[in-house]
């Protein structure tokens, strides 16, 4: 919902909150000068300017906040694992919505409880704060051992507002939840390397892995950058570019992909069975699935049980899929970029995305 309002904090005047139903929330700068509820998109290094409205439900109005209101920013950060929540499955810390190991891997257990931290924005080199009104240019991860993406990815604010009278109003924050995770009132973020499809997929780093991520028609939790598993978040990312895929298990890939090697093996010290050669028959942004389970057969991929992940270069130059090259895949930290080489002695094939209308 677009705010046809423009946000003036400085110069609007300010009605008495005569009404209980009155609300803070962040609003941003759309990339037409408009404001809106988000979420919003931008590029790296794009400065995406957010400020906080209040609305007034009784009056169907939206009021900018008054010149004296004091602004408490705060970011509200996807925990990656279960750490206070009892998980659904024993002794693995996972997100997950059905079960993950054994005969009845993949049975659905229901809607996992999602944890998520609400703490102080840090201003810093690519977070302005001035009262009101923040201006970020990246998505850093509070912790530094898991910011290695250069600021791609997605970033959650809320707010706290203290007005004249000393009342304050909340923002939606990490304890606005619904059974599929972080409410949509919660403004989100989300900056891309570039407008290529691993750009776009890249705006899915730091959202959790939730295996079995599902959700009703427009309301998906990958759409909602709540969680994805391997597969969803593969197609999150062609979704995100406007694109009408439709989401699907790792066994389903022969529904938005096309087979463009046979099936080969990755062996423990990294030498592979096939020469598959970089820009003669792979490319970044094909998709690999990986079988782990007898992975010296000769069945064909992928498999029920089977990973998946998209390429993103030829880390050693050499022109020749190696264990060294890049996969990018949704991982026990959530999505990210890593070598071949950390699934061990595994069975591969490659796919490549067909094309796909995009959405009227």
């Amino acid at each position: 919902m677009r705010l046809l309002l423009a946000l003036v904090l400085a110069s609007l005047g300010w009605p008495a909150l005569v009404s209980a139903d009155a609300r803070a929330v962040v609003v941003a700068r759309a990339p037409d000068g408009t404001w809106t509820r988000g979420p919003i998109q931008a590029v790296l290094g794009t400065p995406v300017e957010v400020g906080v409205a209040v609305i007034d439900d009784a009056r169907a109005r939206i009021t900018a906040l008054p010149i004296d209101a004091h602004v408490r920013w705060l970011r509200v950060e996807p925990r990656l694992m279960h750490t206070s929540t009892p998980s659904p499955n024993p002794d693995i810390p996972s997100f997950s919505n059905a079960v993950l190991t054994g005969p009845r891997h993949g049975a659905w257990l229901g809607y996992d409880t999602l944890e998520y931290d609400t703490m102080d924005l840090a201003p810093s080199e690519s977070i302005v704060i001035e009262g009101a009104r923040a201006r970020l240019s990246a998505a850093h991860p509070s912790a530094p051992i898991h910011d290695v993406h250069g600021g791609a990815g997605s970033i959650w604010l809320a707010a706290v507002v203290t007005l004249p009278d000393g009342s304050t109003l909340s923002t939606p924050d990490g304890t606005s939840t619904d059974r599929f995770g972080l409410e949509r009132g919660v403004m989100r973020v989300s900056f891309r390397t570039g407008d290529d499809y691993l750009g776009w997929l890249s705006t899915y780093f730091n959202v959790p892995n939730l295996f079995g991520s599902s959700g009703g028609r427009g309301d998906h939790q990958t759409d909602r950058y709540v969680g994805a598993d391997c597969a969803d978040v593969l197609v999150g990312g062609r979704r995100a570019m406007g694109e009408r895929f439709a989401y699907a298990s790792v066994a389903g890939i022969s529904t938005y992909a096309t087979p463009i090697t046979d099936a080969f093996e990755q062996t423990i010290d990294g030498v592979e069975s096939t020469v598959v050669r970089w820009g003669t028959d792979i490319a970044p942004g094909d998709l690999v699935t990986i079988g782990y389970e007898n992975p010296g057969d000769d069945a064909q991929l992928p498999r029920t049980w089977d990973h998946i992940g998209t390429l993103v270069r030829d880390a050693d130059g050499d022109g020749v899929l190696s264990a060294g090259d890049v996969l990018r895949h949704m991982g026990l930290p959530g999505l990210a970029d890593q070598p071949l080489a950390i699934h061990g002695h595994v069975r591969l094939r490659v796919y490549r995305w067909r094309a796909a209308p995009r959405h009227r």
